[in-house]
């Protein structure tokens, strides 16, 4: 019975991740909402102050172990950070609901994630609105939520490295 209820929630969750879906995070008019405060642990359970991140383009990427699209995106991230390192653009995984550190490390080696992975919250992710995995949000130099992506899929990806473009073309703001 366990074990089948665990399948219904990963089936439930899932679901809305297969499907892309990209909406804008603006406010009202050309104003860009202010992102939430990042609260994240690194692997060995320290404290991450957000601010080393600050004067980067920030790819905040909220994804769990357990998330199949998730875990197929890896790649691309891979390829993202390796692109865009030195043109001030900064990808953090945020892991959720994937148990400890203990157990995310070894996830971490074994798929070769070459961009930072921190550990998240439930809290946190509830204050970012996060409704399904994986969540992207693109954020702007001046940290402000620039795009948010939901789902997975090559169509996202393409979406996401064009928003880097324009974001780095404008100076990061």
């Amino acid at each position: 019975m366990k074990l089948f209820l665990i399948l219904a929630a990963v089936v439930t969750l899932s679901i809305p991740a297969l499907s892309i879906e990209r909406d804008a995070a603006s406010g009202e008019g050309d104003e860009l909402t202010p992102m939430p405060t990042l609260k994240l642990k690194d692997l060995g359970g320290k404290d991450v102050d957000a601010k080393k991140f600050k004067a980067k383009i920030l790819v905040v990427d909220f994804w769990a172990t357990w998330c199949g699209p998730c875990i197929k995106e890896i790649p691309a991230y891979n390829d993202l950070q390796a692109k865009y390192a030195d043109k001030g653009v900064k990808l953090i995984g945020v892991t959720v609901a994937s148990g400890e550190a203990e157990e995310v490390k070894p996830f971490v080696s074994r798929h070769n994630m070459k961009y930072a992975v921190l550990m998240g919250d439930d809290d946190m992710a509830y204050e970012f609105g996060v409704r399904a995995f994986p969540t992207t949000f693109l954020v702007t130099s001046d940290w402000k939520i620039y795009q948010r992506y939901i789902g997975a899929g090559p169509a996202k990806i393409r979406k996401l490295e064009s928003d880097i473009e324009e974001l780095l073309g404008r100076g990061g703001k």
